[in-house]
C-alpha cells in the first residue's frame, strides 16, 4: 500500500465534495493527518465474499477493473440495505442553524462476535458495513500490487460511507447505497445501470472502459415504468403511481428498495412526501421500515414499504403503535444485529 495514493485522493475529493470528510483505513499505519482515522474492527470478508474474490484471483480473462465491478454486482444482488440504523440516528438540536443527525457508533460500526453471528442469519448491511468489506475486497483481488489502494470515505458526523478507490492511473469514488437516489443496491437487482460510481481520474480510462462495459445494453429506467408513464401520467396520476407500485412488486424487491424507488417516482412529480416509520411485527428483532405519506388533492396517500400497496388514508387513523413519525426525537434500546 501507498501513503501517496491516500494523500492524493483526499486532495481530489476536497474540490469535489462539499462537507468535511475523512478517510478510514485498518490499523496499523503510519499515517496520522487529522483527516485520518483507523478503524478499530479488524477488516474481514464475510464468506460469500471471501468465496467470489477467491474465484477472481483464480479468473485469467477478467482484468482488475472487472473483477473488482464483479464484486460490486455481487453485493448488490445479494444483500440489502439495513434501514433500521436509519430509525436509531439522533436529532442534534445543539446549534438551531445546523440541526444535524448523528448515527450510533453501535449499530455496524462498534462492533463484537455477537454482531457478526446474528449478521449471519440475514442479508441486512449498512452502508459502514458494505464500505469496510468492499474495500478488503478489493485489496485482496490487488494481490499486492501497490501501485493502487481501497479504502472508506466517510462524513464526519458518520452518516455515510463510501469506498475510495486510488492508484497511479485512477481514482473513483464507489457507492453501492447511495443516500440521496435509487441505490445501486436496488438498480442491479432490476437490470439497470450502475450509478453510484463516480470516477474523479481516469487517464487510462480502463475503469471508465470497465463501466462502460458492464453498463452496455442496461437501461437506465425499467421498461415498464417509462410505458405506464406514457400511458397513465397525463390521464391519472393515482393510478400511474399503483402501476409503478405493482411493477416494482412484481420483482420481489425488498422494501427499502421499494420505498426509495418510490420516493423518486412521486418526488419527480414535485410532490412532497412524508417518511413514516412501520414497525415489521413477528420478527426476533425490533425493526422498522421506512414508509412514504403524500398529500394530492386534498388526499392523502401511504406508501406502505412493508405490504408494498398504495392506500388513501387519514394520518389521525394510523396505528400509533405500528407507526412513528419522528422516531429521531426519542431514545430506543436496541435489540438484535
Amino acid at each position: 500500500m501507498s501513503d501517496k495514493h491516500i494523500t492524493t485522493f483526499y486532495d481530489e475529493i476536497s474540490k469535489v465534495l462539499e462537507g468535511d470528510h475523512k478517510i478510514v483505513l485498518e490499523p496499523n499505519r503510519k499515517l496520522t493527518e487529522e483527516w485520518i482515522e483507523y478503524d478499530p474492527v479488524k477488516w474481514e470478508l464475510e464468506e460469500p465474499i471471501q468465496k467470489i474474490v477467491d474465484n477472481l484471483k483464480k479468473d485469467k480473462i477478467l482484468n482488475f477493473e472487472e473483477k473488482i465491478l464483479e464484486v460490486y454486482k455481487f453485493i448488490a444482488l445479494n444483500y440489502i440495505y439495513d434501514d433500521n440504523v436509519l430509525f436509531f440516528f439522533r436529532k442534534d438540536l445543539s446549534d438551531p442553524n445546523n440541526v444535524k443527525y448523528i448515527a450510533v457508533d453501535w449499530y455496524g460500526r462498534i462492533i463484537d462476535e455477537r454482531w457478526k453471528e446474528n449478521r449471519k442469519k440475514h442479508n441486512r448491511r449498512v452502508c459502514y458495513e458494505f464500505a469496510r468489506f468492499y474495500a478488503k475486497a478489493i485489496n485482496e483481488l490487488l494481490e499486492g500490487n501497490k501501485n493502487c489502494e481501497a479504502f472508506m470515505l466517510g462524513d464526519k458526523e458518520n452518516t455515510h460511507y463510501v469506498v475510495g478507490l486510488s492508484g497511479d492511473e485512477y481514482s473513483a469514488i464507489l457507492d453501492v447505497d447511495d443516500f440521496n437516489a435509487i441505490k445501486d443496491l436496488t438498480r442491479l437487482k432490476l437490470g439497470l445501470t450502475i450509478q453510484g460510481i463516480r470516477i474523479l481520474r481516469d487517464n487510462s480510462k480502463k475503469l471508465q472502459n470497465a463501466v462502460d462495459k458492464f453498463n452496455k445494453g442496461k437501461l437506465n429506467e425499467l421498461a415498464e415504468v417509462e410505458e405506464a408513464k406514457i400511458k397513465l401520467k397525463e390521464k391519472d396520476i393515482i393510478q400511474y403511481f399503483n402501476s409503478v407500485v405493482n411493477i416494482l412488486k412484481s420483482y420481489r424487491i425488498d422494501s427499502q428498495g421499494f420505498m426509495e424507488y418510490m420516493k423518486a417516482i412521486v418526488e419527480n412529480e414535485e410532490i412532497e412526501v412524508e417518511k413514516i416509520w412501520k414497525e415489521i411485527k413477528g420478527g426476533t428483532e425490533k425493526r422498522y421500515v421506512r414508509c412514504l405519506i403524500f398529500d394530492f388533492e386534498n388526499k392523502t396517500y401511504l406508501i406502505d414499504s412493508i405490504e408494498q400497496i398504495l392506500s388513501e388514508i387519514n394520518k389521525e387513523n394510523l396505528d400509533n403503535k405500528l407507526f412513528v413519525f419522528n422516531p429521531e426525537e426519542n431514545e430506543y434500546p436496541y435489540y438484535g444485529g
